[in-house]
């Protein structure tokens, strides 16, 4: 009989220190993380981008502004890494950043493997950039036929390469600083850009122009990524900040910063 006690006891034991480690069922049982890790691709101004502080590099824009918030608001400090924007989804879902801020719309097969939050910014409508002098050729998507168009990987923007420019060569590229000096260089004839980093570009490249062809209404909201199933809670607390910056005026301020900003973006 003290045998059998004893061996109930030990499994009472047993199951209470599994209830303990293997949840946050009581809402405080999780130590809470001392950072909150964002992955982003550093090189889309005004969104993310390098500036440089004191001789380094350090990542600013309106994304960033927003996920300094965030970090802020949840009373731990933030990194940014810098990821190619079309490992970003893949990296998160490994464990390598807690959420994904990229100036990133909703897609569904983006929604099959990720959580989104609320929208946070709506950008103008795609634009399309070409050399000076070139932009009166093209009157509608299907004059870029044989014409080679870049845009960066895994974006709306190269969707509108390789599926509404038929006949089209896309140039798909990481990296959207190397995009455009693929266009600067004459390696490419045209690049698809999101309107307000299109509009940064032309601003600072008076050899650029836009190409006057309507790519219809504004784009779709840009929204902040957590893994499936937003395994560590984040989502209502992002979502908290997002309602509070986009109603008190600061999401405005921070996209006038940016855009100055801009000015100094390094890449």
């Amino acid at each position: 009989m003290k045998k059998t006690i004893a061996l109930i006891l030990a499994m009472l034991m047993a199951f209470s220190l599994v209830a303990c480690g293997g949840g946050n069922d009581d809402g405080g049982s999780q130590e809470k993380p001392a950072k909150i890790i964002m992955g982003s691709s550093v090189d889309y101004a005004p969104f993310e981008f390098n500036i440089l502080e004191n001789g380094e590099k350090k990542p600013v824009g309106i994304d960033v502004f927003l996920g300094e918030q965030i970090a802020k608001d949840m009373g731990v400090e933030l990194e940014v890494v810098d990821m190619s924007f079309d490992n970003l989804m893949t990296l998160m879902a490994q464990g390598n950043c807690d959420m994904v801020i990229a100036a990133m719309e909703y897609k569904a097969e983006r929604a099959a493997n990720a959580d989104c939050s609320d929208p946070y910014y709506t950008d103008l409508p795609p634009v399309i950039v070409t050399k000076k002098g070139n932009e009166g050729q093209y009157k509608s998507l299907a004059d870029f036929a044989g014409k080679t168009v870049g845009a960066q990987m895994a974006t709306t923007k190269a969707d509108v390469v390789t599926e509404d420019m038929p006949g089209a060569n896309p140039k798909l590229m990481s990296s959207v600083i190397d995009l455009m000096n693929e266009l600067v260089y004459d390696k490419c004839d045209a690049v698809v850009l999101d309107g307000a980093v299109a509009n940064k570009y032309l601003e600072i490249n008076k050899d650029l122009a836009a190409v006057a062809i309507d790519m219809g209404e504004a784009a779709e909201p840009f929204r902040v990524w957590v893994a499936k199933g937003d395994p560590k809670g984040l989502l209502p607390e992002i979502n908290k900040t997002i309602a509070q910056v986009t109603s008190d005026g600061t999401m405005e301020s921070w996209i006038e910063q940016a855009n100055e900003l801009s000015k100094d973006a390094i890449a």
